[in-house]
């Protein structure tokens, strides 16, 4: 004996997909998912105008920039705690700046061929 088929009325329904977190879909980037210190270092780096001037400068007034937004919107930085802030944002500068100019971080990184394609393909964009 053969089973009857049961036939399904078509929905009139909308129905939304949400991806997964874990998915691999990617994200449209929003200004809420920057980071203010990436937000200020983009600033910095479009409006960059000073020929004479040095990465150590560049960095110094980044930092300082992100620290008076930060106590614009009354984060507070304890003195004691100010230098090594600091020190710290002006490493992730850095790298930001690194990764920006050259494309990866170390010679590693650049050696890995998954990096590889992704810098020909950047370069051939720019090319």
């Amino acid at each position: 004996m053969r089973a009857a088929k049961s036939v399904k009325k078509n929905s009139t329904k909308k129905t939304s997909v949400k991806a997964l977190p874990n998915s691999r879909v990617p994200r449209p980037v929003t200004s809420r998912s920057l980071d203010p210190l990436y937000i200020i270092f983009e600033q910095h780096l479009f409006n960059f105008a000073d020929p004479d001037s040095d990465r150590k400068t560049f960095i110094a007034q980044v930092v300082s920039d992100y620290i008076g937004y930060l106590r614009k919107n009354n984060i507070i930085v304890p003195k004691s705690l100010e230098q090594p802030i600091v020190e710290e944002l002006g490493t992730q500068v850095n790298t930001m700046l690194v990764k920006k100019i050259y494309g990866c971080l170390t010679v590693n990184e650049f050696a890995d061929p998954v990096s590889k394609k992704r810098v020909k393909t950047r370069a051939s964009k720019v090319g």
